[in-house]
Parts: structure tokens; C-alpha cells; sequence
């Protein structure tokens, strides 16, 4: 399935769904636990899955092992408006508490589908993300990779993004001097091959919690792609030396990595779709030479990672040239169209790449 139909599939399940909810439901829920935080905890999350309903919750969207609703329940606090506890009280096995919370299924449900879209768009696109800001160079090394590492988790583990972690990954390209920068990030491309960056800055206000700073931006044109400026919840004390008070502040900003990235993920998300509702994407010439289901082939085409579109120039007998277009890079491209081969039977062919020209030849038992 294509992106653009899977994306209109998802956004009419959203919508159904919400014509049906107000922004803010309010439910009644129970957690347990050891103490009182991990019962009031439990119960928020609690909150959360009951919102989430049957529609979301009978869902079998999986990629890697990660399953979407799961993801949603699990950072079950920023869909709480708020809450108040209803009963709460020891028990003999711990805590128990009750409460009656908020949820702002409008959020949830636009966080549902961004989630699910980007985690069926595997290795699309390629990010390389670090540390910036005015104050950068005051701040400790060791907490900056920490929070540009938690980041990079995020958009990896989590939505399934290549992710080039400029932290861990500045030893391998070492014609790069210096701390990266966007200039940096466009001149030396040809050797990081990304696609868009995302610097991670984190502000220290005196008169107020710290504050993570995302922003996205194109490489190819420098086009700012979205930004989110991310308050952190947790005080944080600015007593002390500066890398003791940076690292509070990274400790405390970890949490909340996972909202930034979700959050320009959907920015991003937005400008791929508008950019493919316009045909754009990168171009290629696909041709199959000897292949005898020429039909399965084309179909299976259809459902390759970064689909756009694609026209038939020339197809007779067993032989078959596609004009295809799609934002994967000719690397990522020819390694998907191999597997979608191997998926529908297709076991022994020759591949070849010459730019944006990506050949295959099926191999015969007897050869050619």
C-alpha cells in the first residue's frame, strides 16, 4: 500500500473516530501499586487505554516489535487534562487510588495516527541530528550527547527513522572538524547522505524550568520543516557548577524527548505528504528483464516504503521498464523492490544500480 493511501486510510479512521469523542472525555479509573505515584501512575495509564477504545485498541499495526497503542498508553500523561482523585488509600498489597481524569482524545487520536503512519515509513527519511544553540558551547559535552542520544532514540526505536547520531557517529567521518552545524550538514552531504537535520537545544531560563528546543529543517534547500519549543515539567535547581546544573537539567528534559520528536515527526510528516499529494520525489528507471510474472511485480511495486507513483513505459514478454518515483534513496530503493521480489516468490535475480537506473534480471535455472 501506498503512503498516500495508507495515510487517507488512517486520517478516516481518526476522524470517524472523533466525530464520535469531544476533545476532552472524561473517566473514571483505578491503579494500583506499590506506592502512591506508581498507583496514580497505573491509573492514569489506565485512563488512557479506556479512551483509546476498542476501535484503537483491536488494532494490529506492528513494525519491530512496537506496537502503536502501546506506545500511546505508555506516555499516558500528556493526554491528561487533569484529574482528581476520587479515593485513595493503603491496601494490603500497596497503594490503590481512584480517580476521574480528563483525556484529550483530540491529541491522542492525532498522536494515534502520526504514530501509526510513521511507523509503516521504515528508513524514511534519513536524519542527522545534534546539539545546537547560542549557549552550545558552555554546555558539558557529556550532557549534550545524553540528550542529542535520547533524541536519536526516539525518532530510531521508536518511529523507525535511519538516524545518523552526530554524537557517536563524528569518529567515522572525520573530514568533519568541529562542532556540526547546518552549513557543515549541506557541505559534507555527500558523505553523511541525509536528508533533513534536527538540532536538539536545550534553554536554561533563570526564571524558569528548562526548555527543549527542536527544530527540523531540509537539507537540499535549508527549508525549516517545523520547530517545537518543549517546556520541562521537573524543577530543576540552578545552584552549582554549570555541568552539574546541565546535567539535572538533561535528566530532567529525557522525558520529554519523546513529545518533541513526536511532535515535529507530525511536521514532517505533513510536509512529505503535501510534497506527495504534488507528484514530487525522487525519479528512477526501474527495468525487469526475464521476469515471467510481470503483473505480481508491478502490484507489489505499488506497496514498497516511499511509494509515489509510477508508469509503465514499455513491457513485452517477460521484460518490463517502470518510470518510478519515490522519496527513498537509490540505495534504500533497490534493497526494498529485492525484498518486495523475495515476498512474492521471486528468489534467485541479479540486481544492479547505475545512479538512479536500478536493474534486475531474473536468473532461470538454467542461468543466462
Amino acid at each position: 500500500m501506498s503512503l498516500t493511501k495508507l495515510y487517507s486510510q488512517m486520517v478516516a479512521i481518526s476522524l470517524a473516530i472523533l466525530l464520535a469523542a469531544s476533545t476532552a472525555f472524561a473517566v473514571e479509573a483505578i491503579g494500583e501499586g506499590i506506592d502512591r505515584q506508581q498507583a496514580l501512575n497505573s491509573a492514569l495509564r489506565t485512563a488512557v487505554e479506556m479512551q483509546i477504545g476498542t476501535a484503537v485498541a483491536s488494532d494490529s499495526l506492528v513494525e519491530s516489535g512496537v506496537l502503536v497503542r502501546d506506545e500511546i498508553a505508555s506516555h499516558s500523561k500528556g493526554y491528561i487534562s487533569s484529574y482528581k482523585v476520587l479515593k485513595e488509600g493503603a491496601t494490603a498489597d500497596g497503594y490503590s487510588i481512584t480517580i476521574d481524569a480528563a483525556v484529550d482524545s483530540k491529541l491522542m487520536y492525532s498522536d494515534y495516527t502520526t504514530l501509526a503512519i510513521l511507523q509503516k515509513m521504515s528508513g524514511l527519511p534519513r536524519l542527522l541530528i545534534f546539539g545546537s544553540g547560542a549557549g552550545f558551547n558552555s554546555v558539558p559535552p557529556q550532557s549534550m550527547k545524553e540528550l542529542v542520544h535520547a533524541v536519536s532514540r526516539t525518532f530510531g526505536n521508536k518511529f523507525q527513522f535511519e538516524v545518523i547520531d552526530w554524537p557517536m557517529s563524528r569518529a567515522k567521518y572525520s573530514e568533519i572538524e568541529g562542532s556540526m552545524n547546518l552549513k557543515k550538514a549541506a557541505k559534507f552531504n555527500r558523505l553523511l547522505k541525509a536528508d533533513y537535520v534536527v538540532t536538539v537545544e536545550l534553554e536554561l531560563p533563570r526564571d524558569a524550568n528548562p526548555v527543549m528546543h527542536l527544530t527540523c529543517v531540509r537539507i537540499s534547500d535549508g527549508l525549516k520543516i517545523g520547530e517545537v519549543r518543549r517546556p520541562i515539567e521537573k524543577y530543576v535547581s540552578l545552584s552549582g557548577k554549570p555541568a552539574e546544573v546541565y546535567s539535572r537539567a538533561v535528566d530532567a528534559a529525557k522525558p520529554e524527548a519523546y513529545w518533541a520528536s513526536v511532535r515535529i515527526a507530525r511536521e514532517l510528516l505533513e510536509r512529505m505528504e503535501s510534497e506527495l499529494d504534488r507528484g514530487k520525489g525522487f525519479r528512477y528507471t526501474l527495468t525487469f528483464l526475464g521476469f515471467p510474472e510481470l503483473s505480481h511485480i508491478g502490484t507489489a511495486l505499488e506497496d514498497v516504503p516511499g511509494f509515489v507513483r509510477k508508469e509503465v513505459k514499455r513491457q513485452n514478454g517477460m521484460n518490463m521498464e517502470v518510470t518510478y518515483w519515490s522519496t527513498l534513496r537509490a540505495e534504500n530503493l533497490l534493497k526494498r523492490v529485492s525484498t518486495a521480489l523475495k515476498n512474492v516468490g521471486v528468489e534467485k535475480f541479479q540486481s544492479k544500480m547505475d545512479g538512479r537506473n536500478l536493474k534486475f534480471r531474473w536468473q532461470n535455472p538454467e542461468g543466462f
